[in-house]
């Protein structure tokens, strides 16, 4: 694997608080566009469905960036009859925004709120804490410590990269087909340079207390954490 042999981890360009206000909302509709293609609410919505039982579920997306997960899976359950309540929330107060207009334009109602789920005092009261594409962002000790938080509810997924060689060239000529904008193009390939491999992140699942959790890959060069409380 040569250089992604090791995780390579920066401060991405999506994380820059100073960022440009036009740049960011670009970068968010490009990256609502790689969701979408990528299936992401498609690989948790199954798990969220087989957790429900067709019960209530009270999700919470952390992390949640355009919120776009977060209003497909409402979507989803609203057309599939089940009793979900859905909420996202993002560090960014820009990113909020973003999604509140979206979900309002979709008319989906979704609790949406800016938090910072590690500076912050975590969200609590949820079923369900999921996050896509955020794991590689964090130090190891700080996914660590999400991983530990999000396990204080019923269950977790976590959804992100695997790093890998063909991941990086997916992401760097797919992102070029699927959005214009620069700060997409210049995370993609560092995103996954810094993602973990389905081995690193066991290490990390078993050292925040969640040992048992089911880890698996899934397209497109991504993995899927669940654990759920026995």
């Amino acid at each position: 694997m040569g250089p992604l042999a090791s995780r390579r981890y920066v401060v991405e360009r999506m994380d820059d608080p100073s960022l440009d206000p036009a740049l960011h909302e670009g970068a968010l509709v490009g990256l609502e566009r790689i969701n979408a293609v990528s299936a992401t609410a498609r690989a948790l919505w199954g798990p969220l469905r087989r957790l429900s039982g067709g019960a209530r579920l009270r999700i919470l997306d952390l992390a949640c960036g355009a919120g776009d997960v977060a209003i497909a899976l409402r979507r989803r359950a609203r057309r599939a009859g089940l009793p979900f309540e859905v909420a996202a929330c993002d560090k960014s107060p820009r990113a909020i925004a973003h999604a509140r207009a979206r979900a309002v334009a979709l008319g989906e109602e979704i609790e949406l709120f800016a938090c910072d789920v590690l500076g912050e005092g975590f969200p609590d009261g949820y079923d369900v804490y999921l996050c896509s594409l955020f794991l590689h962002h964090l130090h190891e000790g700080e996914a660590v410590e999400l991983l530990r938080r999000m396990a204080s509810g019923r269950a977790l997924l976590a959804s992100d990269l695997v790093r890998s060689r063909p991941g990086w060239w997916a992401a760097r000529v797919g992102t070029r087909v699927l959005t214009r904008s620069p700060v997409v193009h210049a995370d993609a390939t560092a995103s996954v340079e810094g993602a973990f491999t389905l081995t690193e992140l066991r290490a990390l699942a078993d050292a925040a207390g969640i040992a048992g959790a089911s880890i698996r890959p899934h397209w497109p060069f991504r993995m899927l954490l669940e654990w759920e409380r026995r």
